[in-house]
């Protein structure tokens, strides 16, 4: 069966140019997680834009609130702005709305949205609202940046740096689907309402060679950055702190929520120097590899959270 990356290159060939593409277009279909277009040679400022849909089967679990899902809708697209270096500015919308949603369900998806919006100063320009047999949002942002930083752009000689420590959201996820209540469920908000990294991302900016969100997992976002740069990425057990995640699982459940689990708004890039979380080291090669404490060297799969 087909999975989401496959369609996504399969439409990345069909819309990416061929031949001479308009000037202005830095990157375009396919390329990164956003689209950056330059504005203005003179002040040599950056249009960045992204997209992205969430539906309830998959994105929405049942004990979710609409509040939070009109955040969630935001904070993916603000997530990939953040991980272009890019400061958000605006926002649309598209609902889909199915049976059985009321008024007031509709009013909190939107208050979510706003609620998220009003904190990072994003004016939300308009919208629009169907019906359908499921609840969709899709969204669509825009933001501007000095310095757009892409996935390709990693260097040899660069070291590895994360926000934040990654597998909480999938923590959260599989303790909810456990049926586990709300109260209960350790990095409820990494999983609900998680927080764009967008400070960090516009510091960042000025000094990363290579830079995405993770929302997918650390182990798609190296693989990208690795893939479109054509370096081999390294991470280093011994710099990783997993202590958050092992005060409620096992070590090696811990190590692969932080590689392979999904949902957490924390970034990654590449830099000689950085702040956050040094992981691991760029070097000359290919792929993505586990350097254990051992000293073995095990292959970080291309793998994670994936809508279907």
């Amino acid at each position: 069966m087909m999975k989401e990356f496959d369609f996504i290159e399969i439409a990345s060939n069909i819309f990416r140019k061929s031949g001479k593409r308009k000037e202005e277009v830095i990157l375009g279909a396919g390329e990164d997680d956003c689209a950056v277009i330059r504005l203005s040679n003179r002040y040599s400022k950056y249009l960045v834009l992204t997209t992205d849909s969430l539906h309830e089967k998959t994105d929405f679990p049942e004990q979710m609130l609409p509040f939070e899902m009109g955040h969630m809708a935001l904070a993916v697209n603000l997530s990939d702005l953040a991980g272009s270096g890019a400061r958000p500015e605006y926002f649309l919308y598209t609902i889909s709305l199915r049976d059985g949603i009321d008024e007031n369900f509709f009013r909190q998806i939107l208050s979510g949205i706003k609620s998220l919006a009003d904190r990072y100063d994003v004016e939300v320009v308009g919208g629009d609202v169907d019906f359908g047999d499921e609840l969709y949002i899709s969204g669509f942002a825009a933001g501007f940046t000095e310095r757009f930083v892409p996935q390709s752009g990693a260097k040899p000689g660069d070291r590895i740096w994360i926000t934040g420590i990654t597998g909480k959201a999938q923590l959260a996820l599989e303790v909810l689907l456990s049926g586990k209540e709300r109260s209960e469920v350790p990095f409820l908000k990494s999983l609900l309402t998680p927080e764009p990294r967008i400070e960090e991302s516009i510091k960042a900016s000025s000094y990363a060679n290579a830079m995405t969100d993770i929302s997918d997992s650390l182990a798609i976002s190296l693989n990208l950055i690795s893939r479109k740069s054509g370096v081999k990425i390294e991470i280093f057990e011994e710099l990783l702190d997993l202590s958050e995640l092992t005060n409620f699982v096992e070590y090696d459940k811990a190590l692969e929520l932080f590689i392979y689990g999904g949902g957490d708004f924390e970034l990654v890039y590449t830099a000689q120097e950085g702040e956050g979380i040094e992981i691991g080291r760029v070097k000359e090669g290919e792929g993505v590899k586990l350097k254990r404490k051992s000293g073995e060297s095990t292959e970080i799969e291309f793998r994670g959270y994936s809508h279907f």
